[in-house]
């Protein structure tokens, strides 16, 4: 075993899992388990890679104050990395962000500024990352490392992430399928996979209403994958079939996992194992495919997996019945208990 010398040297080198075949059609569907980074997800690795090339160039300096536009996942990172480098960290989130994300960053003692209300469903990126940096413009002792702007962040993918891919899988690995957000994961796994093998087949995958790969622009309620714009740090080079997934179909897939396999993911996730399993005729069996699960379920406990909140956004169709027996919860009853509610 590794012994770290903080846990930020325990980012990367997350599993992989292979799916029950019931439903693959007997191609072999992976996922790459990023949920287990020591933050709870993929943004651990450009966090860390970030902050540490800004310092490397002198444009991080003790005392200094880091803030960062975030759907969540990269301000949790940079949350957990700052409070182990020493330095003050402050979010810039929009109020739909979930519960969980919200206390897993002040948990590391960071501050969170929160934009007016806006409309469920509403990207709001464009204006977290203006408003940063009038911040940063009007306090010059704060540093952001804008990952929408930020080469370090496919940059790190390509170093990291890609390179864990092709380890694992060498060249029996047939397709990849990766959600797009601030595009940095994509990017960078795209060019190593590709390099190593030009047969790899990448898919790149986005909310319906995101404009990344075009389209018309509309709401979605996926968080952290589609932006309403397209991020300069986007290489589309070596990206081969780009695919976008409703919401429901995205959330329908997460839960199914859930409930199948275990496995908790979070709507972007789902996002990419929707599409992959919408996909399985494009190969044979005993193909190998690997997907990108970028966070975890637990952060949306109270969205996703919450009846209340499907109810209340129009996914009631995803809502299941209790499976007890009438008997049962006769018993249950008598006994002065409720089941399922609380």
């Amino acid at each position: 075993m590794n012994l770290g010398k903080s846990i930020l040297q325990t980012i990367g080198n997350t599993p992989v899992v292979m799916l029950n075949g019931r439903y693959t059609k007997g191609i072999n569907v992976f996922l790459k388990m990023e949920n287990i980074n020591p933050g709870g997800s993929i943004k651990d690795r450009i966090a860390v890679a970030m902050l540490e090339r800004a310092e490397a160039q002198g444009e991080l300096r003790p005392g200094m104050v880091v803030i960062e536009p975030s759907s969540g996942n990269t301000a949790i990172g940079l949350a957990m990395a700052c409070a182990v480098k020493g330095y003050r960290f402050i979010a810039v989130l929009d109020r739909m962000v979930p519960a969980a994300k919200r206390d897993n960053i002040k948990a590391f003692g960071a501050e969170i500024i929160f934009l007016p209300e806006f409309e469920a469903g509403t990207d709001t990126v464009k204006y977290r990352i203006d408003l940063t940096k009038e911040i940063i413009k009007a306090y010059p002792n704060a540093f952001s490392p804008m990952q929408f702007e930020n080469q370090v962040n496919p940059d790190e993918h390509y170093r990291s992430t890609g390179r864990e891919l092709y380890e694992t899988f060498g060249n029996n690995l047939t397709a990849c399928f990766a959600t797009a957000g601030s595009c940095g994961t994509l990017t960078g796994i795209s060019r190593y996979l590709k390099e190593k093998n030009p047969q790899i087949q990448i898919y790149g995958v986005e909310p319906e209403g995101s404009i990344i790969f075009g389209g018309e622009s509309g709401k979605y309620l996926v968080q952290g994958a589609g932006l309403t714009f397209i991020p300069s740090i986007l290489d589309r080079t070596n990206i081969d079939i780009t695919l976008k997934v409703t919401d429901i179909d995205a959330f329908r897939v997460a839960r199914k996992l859930a409930r199948n396999e275990g496995i908790l993911i979070g709507g972007t996730g789902g996002c990419a194992v929707s599409a992959a399993l919408n996909r399985l005729d494009d190969f044979k069996p005993g193909d190998n495919i690997v997907v990108i699960i970028p966070d975890s379920g637990e952060r949306y406990i109270d969205t996703i997996y919450n009846d209340t909140w499907l109810f209340e956004n129009n996914f009631s169709e995803l809502v299941e019945e209790s499976k007890t027996e009438p008997q049962l919860e006769e018993i249950i009853t008598n006994m002065g208990c409720v089941l399922n509610e609380f």
